[in-house]
């Protein structure tokens, strides 16, 4: 977990970033041409603690799907979500924060992580 500002803008600038750009090229966008992942390196990051239930998930997101594939977010999501659980109730693994933008308590990164622990009714996380 990073705590230091510089290193939550970096990696959120490039390691989140990547995956972001994939997930919009799977859907048919151009990650290139949205507002939200254009505002990212611009936005001051911080390491703070969240309220689960307070965070909200982006429907742009959920209710996407794989181009090529045809595969519904919502659906793998499930898979993921049944798989990341089993990993935390075994002490098999630790998560990251979620990233989030503060001012609208909107969920960036960590669609997984969120609704795992919101279906295992942890109150908080860590998040950026």
């Amino acid at each position: 977990m990073l705590e230091d500002s510089d290193d939550i803008h970096d990696f959120i600038n490039t390691e989140v970033r990547k995956e972001l750009d994939a997930d919009f090229e799977s859907m048919g966008e151009d990650p290139r041409q949205d507002a939200l992942l254009n505002s990212l390196p611009k936005r001051k990051w911080r390491l703070e603690i969240v309220g689960v239930d307070e965070v909200r998930m982006n429907p742009l997101i959920v209710n996407s799907a794989d181009l090529k594939t045809g595969r519904k977010f919502m659906e793998r999501l499930r898979e993921r979500r049944s798989e990341l659980r089993k990993a935390l109730e075994t002490g098999g693994t630790v998560i990251w924060p979620i990233v989030l933008l503060r001012e609208q308590q909107l969920l960036v990164d960590g669609y997984c992580r969120h609704s795992t622990l919101q279906e295992m009714n942890i109150p908080e996380a860590y998040g950026y």
